[in-house]
């Protein structure tokens, strides 16, 4: 078995490379942090409201026409 020999240029270039790319994993984060913070996205969301209610009961109301004859399949059996 042949012993690995690591340089210490190619090492610390590496790890300078890592540390960018976590540096910029972690910029988005920070962004979606500070508009949450410092931004007044519940009170918009507040005057969707009415629209949201409408389209989840879309929602609920066209799984419930899919999913009863599947239903009413399983019970007549």
């Amino acid at each position: 078995m042949q012993p690995e020999i690591t340089f210490s240029e190619n090492a610390a270039g590496t790890k300078v490379a890592d540390i960018v790319k976590i540096f910029q994993a972690i910029k988005p984060l920070k962004q979606f942090q500070q508009f949450i913070e410092e931004s007044d996205w519940d009170k918009r969301l507040l005057g969707y409201e009415k629209h949201i209610n409408r389209f989840l009961c879309g929602v609920i109301i066209a799984s419930s026409i899919f999913f009863i004859p599947v239903c009413i399949s399983i019970f007549s059996r």
